[in-house]
């Protein structure tokens, strides 16, 4: 029957290994191997009360190593883990806190993470997670110069401390122990109620010999915090090391239940419950001593009366309740009352009762912990005075920083301005340090604490920034109806047609840019007519609206824009902003068709398409391919295609392709008469016929798109343009 048990532990059956060790003990007189395994099954079942009498027999009656007992201390830290004592999420509250999100402590050295976080830089650990977003850690830049000078001038005296404390970890991993507690005294001298400096001496006296100075500073921290999970971990080991084993054990208990990290406190826990259950620390009262804090503070003693009469109530229930019983079966139950009665025959049953009620303590203590205010280490709270916020100016606009940006360097910038100098060149602006890697990673986030410190000090200032930066973003983008759009001097787009760019220049960077950023996404674009002439004399009279489906940034800073061609418009005049053209414009549309016009309309359209069609059959597979991996393939006719403001997009598509010369282009955008455009491609494609020509490559002067794939070096130009005049 034992073989039976322990194959059924073996295989995670814990239910029937139970019942297994049951029959052999009602078989056989228990063996210490019995009793054991009866044990750990019942810890795996979660019936860790009866689990602890089964133990404590053990213990009796026999040597048990200490790392026996890891069955009933790990069902113990998962019914803790399971007893959350925190009222609002961890995140929340770091997200709202000036501090390390590691220490939870006065920023030391501050370096700034890839997600734009900033930690100590004795805190921060790339390739794991960020404590505030999950996001894995990449990169960390040089100390934060204006975080840090903003610490130092805010908070003297905790940014000393805190300084004090990080050299003391840094000794004490070094092994010198006496130097270290000589930082963490400063430390404690310099900010006597942060709980996270007494928590560190607490650890560096336990190591020096002197546990009972570690329990006083550990108390304190308690005190200070008592939902601090670590202040409870430094009690109880300190407790343990003076021999209080009840009080360590229920200390490292209520750690676990807040911090929710059992494999940190696993192997201290087992050893203290080895000392607890065993008959040489019997003497010792298994009631907690009086906590060194006061849970109960500004509480209702009736309502409080009563609630931990319900918890402890449950708590028993639940304890004693177990999917290993069958209640099902009377001869059942009270063959396993038996199984119990002769298993605590010999075991001092006082003791028992002692631990479990020190159980129903420990419990009434998280629950209590649970109405407790959440308490941050070190409250931080940057002045509010007006002269504060001109330390918050960027450097290279000289106003208030807005989305503010951390280089690898540790320079901050706005957002936008570091991007305008980075399209001139590579190196921060301030140490020249090359920014080449930081610039092709794409990986810009904002500073979280610099943008709460702007929030924080200067509310007004920094919303007055925002409503300014938005009004520069959106002037000459045409947002919200108006007429007054960006143009790019490039080349002639069309109406529903692809027309992937390349944007190297600075000045159409900075353009793109801000019609990503402020949601507009579309810009003009009109074909290139005098390269030596300036403003709208540069470029041609009528053009198209780009629309950005999608947009690839390259390493150097340079841009892939995949668009598609909208409205056509014609220039009323030009204007300039940042170096990149701006006009003011008229949109265009066809003419309204007539009813009378209709049919001939109708027959022009079946008969051009059809002919187009005949045209498009006669290109080479390959050239077909290259044209449909840009330009996609040819549209099928809408069913209202007269009344659409462009037409049939089928049109613009076979006008894309076709060799017509640019001034042509342009004057074919320009023409509102749908028939004309017909006609001109017709004879376009008449012309073609004639000469029997193919499709050949042809390369744009202004970019590398494939806006006119065909070229024809002959006199399409002349002999069709006038029927778009």
């Amino acid at each position: 029957m034992t073989e039976l048990a322990k194959e059924a532990f073996a295989s995670r059956n814990y239910r029937l290994a139970v019942e297994m060790y049951e029959r052999s003990l009602k078989q056989q007189a228990p063996s210490f191997e019995v009793l054991v395994g009866y044990g750990d099954s019942l810890a795996k079942c979660g019936r860790i009360r009866e689990s602890i009498g089964v133990y404590s027999k053990c213990l009796a009656v026999g040597s048990v190593a200490p790392e026996r007992l890891k069955h009933l201390a790990n069902a113990l830290l998962d019914e803790l883990s399971g007893a959350a004592t925190t009222t609002i999420n961890f995140r929340r509250k770091i997200e709202t806190s000036f501090a390390c999100p590691l220490c939870e402590g006065t920023l030391c050295q501050p370096v700034t993470s890839n997600c734009g976080h900033t930690y100590c830089k004795n805190c921060v650990e790339p390739g794991k997670g960020c404590r505030v977003c999950g996001q894995k850690i990449v990169t960390v830049s040089e100390t934060n110069v204006l975080v840090q000078r903003l610490v130092e001038k805010w908070w003297p005296r905790e940014a000393e401390a805190s300084r004090a404390r990080h050299e003391g970890d840094i000794l004490m991993k070094e092994g010198h122990l006496g130097q270290a507690l000589e930082r963490y005294n400063l430390a404690v001298h310099l900010a006597p109620n942060s709980p996270l400096h007494l928590s560190n001496r607490a650890h560096v006296l336990l190591l020096l010999n002197r546990p009972q100075a570690s329990l006083t500073d550990a108390d304190h921290a308690v005190r200070l915090r008592p939902d601090w999970g670590k202040g409870h971990y430094r009690r109880g080991v300190a407790l343990s090391a003076l021999g209080r084993h009840e009080e360590a054990l229920f200390a490292l208990c209520i750690s676990v239940a807040i911090d929710k990290n059992p494999q940190a406190v696993r192997h201290e826990l087992i050893k203290v419950l080895h000392k607890v259950l065993s008959s040489g620390h019997r003497r010792y009262s298994l009631l907690p001593s009086r906590a060194p804090y006061n849970l109960t503070e500004g509480a209702s003693r009736a309502r409080s009366r009563h609630q931990l009469i319900n918890s402890k109530r449950n708590r028993r229930a639940a304890f004693n309740a177990s999917d290993c019983e069958d209640n099902s079966s009377g001869g059942e139950e009270e063959f396993t009352q038996t199984v119990s009665r002769r298993l605590l025959s010999t075991t001092a049953p006082q003791n028992n009762v002692k631990l479990q009620a020190g159980l129903d303590h420990l419990y009434q203590d998280i629950e209590k912990l649970k109405r407790l205010e959440t308490r941050s280490a070190e409250i931080l709270l940057p002045p509010l005075s007006g002269g504060t916020a001109g330390e918050l100016d960027c450097i290279l606009c000289c106003r208030l920083l807005w989305k503010p940006v951390t280089t690898p360097c540790g320079h901050t910038y706005c957002w936008m301005c570091l991007d305008r100098c980075l399209d001139y060149s590579s190196a921060c602006p301030l140490c020249v340090t090359s920014l080449a890697d930081y610039l092709a990673s794409s990986q810009k986030t904002v500073t979280d604490f610099i943008e709460r410190a702007l929030k924080t000090v200067a509310p007004v200032e920094y919303a007055s920034r925002a409503a300014s930066h938005r009004l520069e973003l959106v002037q000459g983008l045409g947002l919200l109806g108006s007429e007054q759009i960006a143009v790019f001097v490039c080349t002639t787009a069309f109406p529903c047609v692809a027309c992937p760019l390349f944007v190297y220049e600075p000045r159409y960077r900075l353009m793109v840019r801000r019609c990503v950023e402020s949601g507009v996404r579309q810009f003009g674009i009109a074909a290139c007519i005098n390269r030596e002439a300036t403003g709208t004399r540069r470029y041609a009279e009528y053009g198209t609206m780009l629309e950005i489906r999608d947009r690839v940034l390259l390493k150097d800073g340079c841009s892939i824009l995949s668009t598609v061609g909208g409205r056509r418009f014609r220039v009323l005049s030009g204007g300039e902003r940042d170096g990149y053209d701006t006009a003011q414009v008229e949109f265009l549309r066809d003419t309204m068709v007539q009813d009378d016009q209709l049919l001939n309309l109708l027959e022009l359209h079946d008969k051009v398409r059809t002919k187009g069609r005949r045209w498009w059959d006669t290109v080479s597979l390959s050239q077909q391919l290259e044209i449909q991996r840009v330009f996609g393939r040819m549209p099928d006719t809408e069913e209202d295609w007269p009344r659409l403001p462009d037409g049939p997009s089928w049109t613009w598509w076979l006008l894309a392709i076709l060799p017509l010369g640019p001034q042509l282009q342009v004057g074919i955008v320009g023409t509102t008469s749908l028939e004309k455009r017909l006609r001109a491609i017709e004879k376009t494609l008449d012309h073609m016929e004639q000469r029997q020509l193919t499709v050949a490559p042809a390369t744009s002067e202004e970019t590398t798109t494939s806006s006119s794939i065909c070229r024809d070096e002959g006199g399409l130009t002349d002999t069709t343009v006038s029927l778009v005049q």
